[in-house]
């Protein structure tokens, strides 16, 4: 599994206290022994997280996070 270092400025989370990590790990393996494909998704911070029986593990930024609208949603047409 590849590390990604945060950007500057940003801070790191462990994960270990949103999630057991065995257990997550106890998860994709056995989706792998059944050659079926796993996606699991929770939130740590307002933050997405994915991970994948294919061993990727995705993080989506909350909504809104660098969205400046100027208090319109919806921009004008």
């Amino acid at each position: 599994m590849n590390v990604i270092e945060p950007a500057g400025g940003q801070t790191t989370l462990s994960l270990y206290e949103y999630v057991d990590p065995d257990a997550l790990e106890d998860i994709i393996t056995a989706s792998a022994s059944k050659k079926s494909d796993v996606e699991v998704r929770f939130t740590v911070k307002d933050y997405l997280v994915t991970v994948r029986s294919d061993n990727t593990i995705l993080i989506y930024e909350p909504l809104g996070a660098h969205r400046d609208t100027g208090g319109n949603p919806c921009p004008p047409r």
